[in-house]
Parts: structure tokens; sequence; C-alpha cells
């Protein structure tokens, strides 16, 4: 009954996947007799024929139901938990390739594990990604009963493993990590110099847990490996003392956030630096030479004026800490690249780490798009189902919900800041005195912190660690990256009768609200029921329409009664620049509701529109980069794993680089510069070879002198054979190679990095942007790999005892 009314609410093209998937349902809770009189050696051994079948050429979509059925028991049994009919649909769209939006409450987290047995069976790994530590190791150790049940092994991918380890979890048939672990453990696996070194085990299925905070809202951030560069603290405190005194005519920021230097601030930062000397008197920042300087003159800039200490990132202890802007989470050990965290360092005048250089580095929109099979689940996906169309291949499935949703939401914006903060105020106060709870969501730790200043002001104090009481009068709880420590218990007192709590950004971390409180008795779940369920207040609507749905699906959890409502004002953010005229409207009231739904959700649109489309341009970009990547290293696994023999390839990369001298001094047409040639066979291939004027046939005296050079390469190398021995050889140049490859890849994504931003700043047509970036590229790995090919050669040639 409950699947034939929610089937009223879904668009018509998901109808046909919906009947389809209530039929496989059916099947799937026919089999419940007959799972329920297995006993758990039983269970075992029927996962483990599937197993063998599977092996054998069977393929995944003939033993689902069965799977699924298995799974079901083993819940039961384990956690005392069975999957209901709406959570095999979302496993079986899962299994389908699908991004599934279910909920919050409706128990993602038990859907994934008949998806995840499924494919576990095909024996090459699945991988769970979620957004922090916290959820990979309490979904791990949460469902690890049911895939033990069924003789199935879980792993889990910490950042403070080491490499035996990691290796072991990923034998494991499931593995639950945070997504950027995942990614890094790629990048540094394509670095190792054995095969046998690498963790990773292949990329075959991946699951993504809240999926919108990593495939849309952190899409484009880049997972980066470093490689120290040294110490320049006193470059980056001079720098900063040069910026540190601009005023605001010195610069301009842009609707993108994007800053950039007047003529009035370049003057005034090249006078500075004059007196430093750190810029010659003869020297300016707009010079080849100073492209350098100037890169790090705009990243103290952009850490000066773009960058706000308690909302991007907060300084502990004397470090600087960057917080995740969607989610409030301070993310201890991430790094702003390319001198922007030393910069930022300078200015807040802690210790300046030591500057590095990026050795390899990917986005989740790239690394994940590797997967075979890709899938994944949050609260609210339908709204991003362009871009997951878009960039990743993936439909969207909307899973109706097990209990009808009976939350009530509202919107009222106000004209004035004030006016919004007396409405919060009053909701709050009439709500806890009628032991409802609130949960207050803020869009940073500055307004987070603002919102608590208001409640002490009103008489209200924040509840501190040795408070035992929940819901104590007039006390509230504050959780954003400086609380961060004390999520759980927090998050666990939420619900309880009147309890206040302020948060940043709680879509996303993956645990309920409970009613009553995380371990409250029937009396006190029922208060907070009688009194309306979970009050959610949101401060203003943000930049992204679905995060406010994150928010408000806070409440009303497997039908729980509950209301959310976000009072937003004409000055928020988010509205800044729309073409709302205030007087308008009387200055004491709120805008009616039917223009201020059409005002915010016409903000949220232009904002939504402009992060897809800078999403999908970085993404044509890193396509390049990606394309360019996997042909370099897919040579550097050809080598280390022995497909490609090191003496073989390095006789390939001589002869061409013989080739390039020939075509470059010797030319077929066109005069030769022979000294110019002699120079640089001395140079690379360390030969003297005799080399005479070319007669009236240039094209054969070319060939003539090119297979001449090659063989005497050839034998200078059959010479260090012999006296080397052809294995010792062989390994020494494997090991070359591949090294050779990391220092120059890591020099062209530098290179292609300051590409990328010299493309941008050039204001071309958005149709030729990506196709000028392809052409640039292009050429820049052409030159590259040339210049691999010379150092390979160069190296060999001068590698060991010279022969006699």
């Amino acid at each position: 009954m409950i699947l034939r009314l929610a089937r009223r609410a879904i668009s018509f093209g998901t109808r046909g996947k919906l009947t389809r998937y209530e039929a496989n349902v059916e099947q799937v809770l026919a089999w419940e007799q007959n799972t329920r009189n297995l006993s758990d050696t039983a269970l075992r051994e029927r996962i483990t024929r599937l197993r063998h079948q599977i092996e054998a050429g069977l393929t995944l979509d003939a033993v689902k139901v069965e799977v699924f059925a298995l799974v079901r028991e083993a819940a039961r049994r384990a956690l005392n938990q069975t999957p209901v009919p709406v959570q095999i649909i979302g496993a079986l769209a899962l299994h389908d390739g699908h991004i599934i939006e279910m909920k919050t409450g409706e128990g993602k987290t038990l859907t994934a594990t008949m998806v995840c047995a499924l494919n576990a069976l095909n024996g090459r790994g699945v991988h769970i990604a979620t957004p922090n530590d916290y959820l990979a190791g309490r979904d791990a150790d949460w469902m690890r009963p049911v895939y033990a049940l069924l003789g199935l092994r879980t792993g889990v991918i910490t950042q403070e493993m080491d490499d035996d380890n990691r290796r072991n979890a990923y034998r494991c048939d499931i593995t639950y990590g945070i997504a950027s672990e995942f990614g890094f453990d790629y990048l540094r696996d394509n670095m190792k110099f054995n095969a046998a070194e690498t963790v990773q085990r292949g990329h075959a299925f991946a699951l993504i847990d809240e999926a919108d905070a990593t495939l849309i809202d952190d899409a484009s951030m880049p997972l980066a490996l470093y490689g120290p560069l040294g110490d320049h603290s006193e470059f980056y405190l001079a720098i900063d003392a040069t910026v540190a005194g601009l005023q605001p005519f010195h610069y301009e920021i842009d609707h993108r956030r994007h800053v950039s230097l007047t003529t009035a601030g370049y003057n005034e930062i090249e006078r500075k630096l004059r007196q430093q000397d750190i810029l010659k008197s003869s020297a300016t920042l707009h010079e080849v030479a100073s492209i350098s300087l100037l890169h790090h003159v705009m990243q103290s800039l952009r850490a000066h004026v773009l960058l706000t200490r308690d909302r991007d990132y907060v300084v502990t202890n004397g470090d600087v800490t960057i917080v995740d802007e969607h989610t409030g989470r301070p993310m201890p050990g991430r790094r702003y690249d390319e001198g922007l965290h030393q910069a930022l360092e300078a200015k807040e005048g802690c210790a300046i780490g030591e500057e590095t250089r990026t050795l390899a580095s990917t986005t989740f929109q790239t690394y994940f798009r590797r997967y075979a099979k890709l899938t994944g689940m949050t609260g609210t996906a339908m709204a991003d189902a362009e871009e997951y169309r878009d960039i990743y291949g993936l439909d969207v499935m909307p899973i109706p919900t097990h209990r009808p949703l009976i939350r009530i939401d509202e919107s009222v914006l106000h004209t004035t800041a004030a006016g919004k903060l007396q409405a919060i105020l009053r909701e709050i106060e009439d709500a806890s005195g009628r032991g409802q709870p609130v949960l207050l969501g803020a869009p940073s730790i500055e307004k987070s912190e603002a919102l608590a200043a208001m409640l002490e002001a009103n008489g209200w104090r924040q509840r501190c660690e040795r408070d035992d009481i929940d819901g104590a009068p007039r006390t509230f709880a504050v959780l954003n990256a400086k609380h961060h420590a004390r999520e759980a218990e927090i998050i666990a007192r939420a619900g309880a009768p009147g309890a206040v709590t302020i948060a940043t950004a709680m879509a996303g971390r993956g645990t309920d609200i409970r009613l009553g409180g995380e371990h409250a008795d029937e009396a006190a779940r029922a208060r907070v029921i009688a009194a309306g369920g979970l009050l959610v207040i949101g401060t203003t609507h943000h930049e992204y329409g679905r995060i406010d749905q994150q928010l408000r699906g806070r409440s009303g959890r497997q039908g729980d009664p509950g209301r959310s409502i976000i009072h937003a004002s004409l000055d928020d953010d988010v509205l800044t620049g729309r073409t709302v005229n205030p007087p308008l409207f009387d200055r004491t009231a709120t805008v009616p509701p039917s223009v201020a739904q059409r005002v915010i959700r016409s903000a949220q649109k232009r904002h939504e529109n402009r992060s897809f489309e800078r999403r999908l341009g970085l993404l044509r970009f890193d396509a390049i980069i990606q394309r360019q990547h996997d042909t370099l290293y897919e040579l550097r696994r050809d080598l280390r794993d022995g497909a490609v023999h090191p003496l073989i390839l390095a006789a390939r990369f001589r002869h061409e680089v013989i080739d390039d001298l020939i075509e470059r001094f010797a030319p077929s047409a066109g005069s030769w510069d022979i000294d110019g040639l002699d120079r640089a066979i001395r140079s690379v291939l360390t030969l003297a070879v005799d080399i005479d004027s070319p007669s009236a046939t240039r094209e054969a005296d070319a060939r003539i002198l090119a297979q001449r050079i090659r063989v005497m390469a050839d034998r200078w190398i059959d010479g260090k054979i012999s006296t080397i021995g052809e294995t010792r050889l062989a390994d020494i140049m494997q090991r070359l190679m591949m090294a050779l490859i990391d220092q120059f890849w890591s020099e062209q994504s530098e290179r292609l990095n300051h590409l990328k931003r010299q493309i941008g700043d050039r204001r071309l047509p958005p149709h030729k942007v990506a196709t000028e970036f392809h052409l640039e590229a292009f050429e820049l790995f052409e030159s590259m790999m040339t210049d691999l090919r010379h150092n390979v050669t160069a190296h060999a040639m001068r590698l060991g005892i010279n022969p006699l």
C-alpha cells in the first residue's frame, strides 16, 4: 500500500524501474521462510556456493534475489534489523549503478549491505567511501557482524595506517574508508617501485555514502601528494608584510571570489618589494622572470582578503587547520597547496611549514570515474541529477520512504537581519519552553558563535562537558569545528526534551537525532512527540537548495513528527545582489511568501548553475591532464610490472633521441649546424662522432649519419652490459626511468596548473577555453616527453664503468 501511494509522487521516468524493483522485492520476500530455516553454517555455505558459481561465469544479476534474501536474514540475526521493502528497492537501484535519494533515517547503511555483499562475490573488492573517519569506522563495526555471518571479510582504511595494514584491508571483501584515503592510496600506488608494494587491487565497485558531499561539493578539490622543497619561511614573512598593508583600493574581488590587484596595487607591491630587495629596481611583476614572485604575492593576497579565520580555517595550538565549508568539520593534515597554506601561517603568526611540490594529484571527479561500477546514496540527490548524469554518467533514483513523511516545512523571509534574529529567538524560547528539542543550523563557525552570543545575551548558558542533565533549562550546545571532539555526545543529547543545539552544516554528518535523546526511555520520547518532534531552525538559506533540504531532513525521520522553518533576511549573503527593493516592504514585516519563494529560488539557482559550470569547466581541464597522466603512468606500470623490458625501452628512447638531434641539427631540407650537433651528441650521448658536411643528397646523408650514430651508441651500451651485467643494468635502468617519470610528471603537473590559471585569466569565449588549454597542454606534453627521452638516454650513457 505504501509503495503504491509513493509511486504517485515519483516522476514517470522512474515508474518503470520501480515496477520492476517491486517485482524483485516480492521475489526476495518469498525467500524469507527458506532462509529463516537455515543454520548459520548453511547461510555461509550458500554464499560460498554462489561465489563459486560467479567465478565459473554466472552473472551477479542471476543471483541477486537469493543474495539479498540471505543478507536480510543475516541482518535479522546479527543486528535484529530486517531490511524492509523500500531498503531492498534502494539496494536494487544501487546494484544497477544509480545514485539513490533516501531520506534521513531511512536506513541507508543497512541498505548498502545487500548490494555490497552481492558485488563482493566476484572477488574484485568493494569500496565504501564515507565523508570522514568516524563514519567509516562506525559503519564498518556496525555492519561487520552481518558480513561475517555470510563469510565475508570487512576492512577499514584509516589515515594513520601503514602499507601492510592498508594492503590487508584492501584484500577484504568489503573495505570502508574516507573517500580521500582511497584517492591518496591510488596516487601512492602509482609511485611504488614494485607491484608487490601497492596496496589497492583495482577499482571494480565503489559505493559513495553521502554522495553529494564527495561527488558534488568536493568534486574538484585536489587530492595531492607533496614532496619537500625546503624552508622558505623568511620569504613568506616578507611577502606577508608587503601584502598586509594594502588598502581596499589596491585590489578588486569579482563575483567568483577571485581577487586581482589594481594598477595602484601593483605599484604599491612593487615599491615595497624593491625596498626589501626582493624585486630588482629595474624589474616589474609583469615580467616572465617574476611569475613565481607574483604567484606568491597573489597567494598572500588571497590569504588576507578571501580566507577568513573561523570560517575557512581555525587556529589551534599554533596550527592552521582547514575547515570543510560544507560540514564545518576541521580537516587536520589537509593543507592548501602552492604556498597558500604558508601564506595563511604567515598571516596568523604561526610556525610556517616547509614548502612542498606536488608529486601527484587527482580529484574526486577524476578518481571515482575510474571505477568499473560506481554508485552512491544521499538524502538529497534529485537537485543534482543533471550533474550526476553529465559528469559521472549516473542516473538518480528517488526511493520511497518506509513511512509517510509528516514533517511540516516552512520559510520566512524578513526584511531586516534584526527582525530575523528576533523571530529566531522567539521560536527557540517557545519550543524549548514546551519541551520541544531545537536544532539551530548555522552556515559557518562565525555565525554559530554569533548565535551563541545572542542566546547568552538573553539569559541562556552554553552547556559544558560536565553538565549531565539533558535539556537543562535555558542551556544550549554548540557543534562546530571547535567542538568537533564532542560531536557524538552533542548529537546524542540533541533530541532530548527542550534541548537546544547550534550546529554548522549538519548535512552529511551521517548520525540521526533520536527523539527523546540517544539513550532515553519511552517517556522522554513521548514527551518530545507530544511537543511536535524535533524543530529545525535554519538561520539563512544556503547557496544550494539541497543543503536547505538536508538541514530540514534532520527532522521527521521514519514517520516521526517534526517541523522545520528557515528564517532568512534580504541582506543574507545568498541574496546579496538580488534586485529586490527593500523599501517596497514594511521594514518591520516579512516578505510575502510567494515573492520570498521566487527570490530565494532564483538566487539559489544562480549559485547552483555557476558552481555546476565551474565544476564542468574544471573537469574538462582535469580530463586532459588525466589523459597525460595515464599515458605516462601506463608506461611506468609496464616498466614496474615487467610488461616492458627496461633495456628495450631505453634503446627505443635512445634511437628517438638520435632522430630528434638529427631533425634539429641536420635536417633533410635546410642547412646543417654541425657544431651544434657535435655538442649535443657529446652532451647527451657522450660520444665523439666525425660529422662530414652534407652533399647534394642531404636526406640520404642524414639517414646514414643517424644510422652510424645509432650503431655507435648501441655498441657503447653493449659494452656496459658486458661490464655491469644485463640483469643488473636492467634493474638500474628500471628504477632510474621510474624515478625520472615521477620527477617529470611532478614538474609537468605544476606547469599544467599554471596554464589552467593563465587560460582562465585570458577571458576567452567559453567554447574556446578547453580547446586552447588542450592545444597548449599537448605542446607541453610533447616537450616533456622529449626531455624525458633525453634525460633517460643521458643517464644511461653515463652509467657504470666506461667500456674500453
